[in-house]
Formats: structure tokens, C-alpha cells, sequence
């Protein structure tokens, strides 16, 4: 290599599935992992429409027209949950450290369809509590109900299912098992 650089030894792809292949190289370029890629891609969809929607409220409060309130309050839901929680689950199921001996199939990251399932459930249940929310303030009803009962119960779901893979990536080095 010219300069002295090194070349990346070849990584070993994946048996089964090509989505999973962790290691796959572009040049020297490595490949983040699909579901980290989707979680971060929607955190920032959602950042640029909390903006947005932050810009429009900002207008509409400039020209008098007042807010409501439970706008105000799904504004920062979607924020917070939807550009935030999306963002860090991304990283963290990137960045953690590989669980080779829980994982194995996997090279160590994490089951796949576990990892989509609290993607799935994770974001279904915030544009249901997004949609359902205003209209139940607005005017309460069985089905209103029913729909932030779903949306808070996937959204539990879809954090606990990540929070079952980030926890079994998070183990002690074994020269310090006290840790």
C-alpha cells in the first residue's frame, strides 16, 4: 500500500443472511447493520419534521393563533422518542460490544427479527399515540382509549425488546468479572 498503509484483512461473510453480513466492506468503508441504519434514518426523519413543526407552531403562536396545548405535547413526543430514543437504540445496536457467545448466528450483534420488532413496535406505537392522543383529549371515547392503551403498549414492547439485546451485550470483561 502506498504511504505504509495497511489493508483491512477480508472479513468472513455471514452463512445465511446477506443483511446480516456485519462485516461486509465497501473499499475500506464498513457497512452499518440494517436495523441500525433504519433506526437511525427514521431518528432523523423525525428530527427534521419536529423542526418543521416546531417552525410551524413558532409561526402560528408569532401570528396569534394559539397552539394546543396537546400539540405542544406530541411536538415534543415526536422529538424526544422519535429523533432521540430512535438515534440512541441505532448507535447502541451498532456500537455495543458483540455477544459472540449468546449471538452466534449472528457474529455476535443481535437476532434480527427481535432487533425489527422493537423497530416496528417501537414506531408504530408513537405515530399511534401521535394521532390518537389529540383526538382522545379532544373527545374521549372507548376507541381513543383502546388506541393509547396500543400505542403505550407498543412502545413498552419495542423498548423492551431492545433493552433484552442491549443487556446481554453488556457483560463483564473477564479479567474483571466485579464490574
Amino acid at each position: 500500500m502506498p504511504g505504509g498503509a495497511r489493508s483491512s484483512p477480508p472479513c468472513r461473510p455471514l452463512k445465511d443472511n446477506a443483511t446480516l453480513n456485519l462485516y461486509a466492506r465497501s473499499g475500506l468503508k464498513i457497512v452499518m447493520p440494517y436495523v441500525s441504519r433504519l433506526f437511525i434514518k427514521t431518528g432523523i426523519a423525525y428530527l427534521v419534521l419536529t423542526f418543521v413543526a416546531g417552525a410551524v407552531l413558532l409561526s402560528l403562536e408569532a401570528a396569534g393563533r394559539p397552539v394546543p396545548y396537546m400539540i405542544e405535547i406530541e411536538h415534543g413526543h415526536a422529538g424526544f422518542v422519535g429523533w432521540l430514543v430512535n438515534t440512541v437504540i441505532g448507535v447502541a445496536y451498532w456500537l455495543l460490544p458483540v455477544n459472540r457467545a449468546r449471538f452466534a448466528e449472528t457474529q455476535g450483534r443481535y437476532p434480527e427479527g427481535r432487533a425489527r420488532f422493537s423497530f416496528y413496535a417501537l414506531n408504530v406505537g408513537l405515530a399511534l399515540r401521535l394521532f390518537s392522543e389529540p383526538w382522545f383529549s379532544r373527545q374521549p371515547s372507548p376507541a381513543g382509549s383502546a388506541f393509547l392503551y396500543l400505542a403505550a403498549l407498543l412502545q413498552v414492547l419495542g423498548i423492551a425488546a431492545f433493552a433484552s439485546i442491549a443487556w446481554q451485550r453488556v457483560f463483564p470483561p473477564p479479567l474483571r468479572p466485579d464490574i
